[in-house]
């Protein structure tokens, strides 16, 4: 008995048919693999993967930023409070004392976005404080908009480098705007 050529495969599938399903499963296996990175991963060299989820939980303080200090108190003065920076800004941060105020402290700054989720400033070399009642520093925002670049950021502040922090806070560093151009 004569046979059809293909008549033996009760379920064929037209060649476009055949397209949809394999780019539907190239998505489905991405996906997952994608979702399994995202729970089960880590990058494995200690940098911030997220910034949605909370990065040291241990950290009892929060980082105030600002343009100024206030000179009675040494803290960010509530005028001049902020959380976005420019070159040409003064780059200042407090942190309210609680307790014993360290001589020393230790900052550690991760990238968090507009860039590679990554530590750009360790916790190795200890800061002593200008003034020893309260964890306060200024520098200009142009020298960290040179060592780190535009992005957001995490500022983690431990007594100890291999310690618990005692206080985080996130600010941003905006890189200069371009001009519009000029009119004819």
């Amino acid at each position: 008995m004569a046979r059809r050529p293909g008549g033996d495969d009760p379920f064929t599938l037209s060649p476009r048919a055949r397209w949809i399903i394999g780019w539907v499963a190239a998505l489905l296996i991405i996906g997952g693999i994608a979702l399994a990175v995202r729970i089960l991963g880590d990058s494995g060299d200690d940098t911030v993967v997220s910034s949605d989820s909370p990065a040291s939980p241990g950290a009892s303080g929060a980082v105030t930023f600002g343009t100024a200090l206030d000179e009675a108190t040494g803290e960010v003065a509530a005028s001049a409070r902020s959380e976005r920076f420019a070159d040409g800004d003064l780059f200042a941060y407090s942190v309210p004392p609680s307790g014993d105020v360290p001589p020393t402290v230790f900052v550690e700054v991760r990238r968090t976005g507009g860039g590679v989720a990554e530590t750009v400033q360790l916790p190795t070399d200890g800061q002593r404080l200008p003034n020893p009642d309260v964890i306060a520093f200024t520098v200009p925002a142009a020298v960290l908009l040179a060592a780190f670049g535009p992005g957001e950021y995490l500022m983690l502040i431990y007594a100890e480098p291999d310690g618990e922090p005692i206080a985080q806070g996130t600010f941003v560093l905006v890189g200069a705007t371009a001009s519009p151009p000029a009119s004819p």
